[in-house]
């Protein structure tokens, strides 16, 4: 959206705006960055869908434990674990 001298910008994640933000910079533009906001959708019901990811992370052993803790401030949910499931032995989270 455009309002004035102002744009609101749309990504899927830190990571997408992170290079945008970059991109951006380095084009010379001047930023103000607000902190990201979740963006909900209505089902055909009425009820307010939250945004969901799945995902799969084939990790190392001494790492487990910081990866699905880092998942659950996310509010992530392990649904599977299989130890040495993985490449190479790791550990296979999803």
């Amino acid at each position: 959206q455009e309002a004035g001298d102002r744009f609101e910008v749309q990504g899927r994640g830190e990571l997408h705006l992170g290079v945008l933000i970059e991109t951006m910079r380095r084009e010379k533009f001047e930023l103000s960055i607000s902190p990201p906001v979740v963006l909900y959708k209505t089902d055909e019901d009425g009820k307010k869908q939250e945004p969901m990811e799945e995902v799969t992370a084939e990790v190392e052993e001494e790492h487990v434990g910081g990866v699905i803790e880092a998942l659950t401030l996310r509010k992530g949910e392990l649904t599977d674990m299989v130890v040495g499931g993985g490449e190479g032995g790791k550990t296979r989270l999803s």
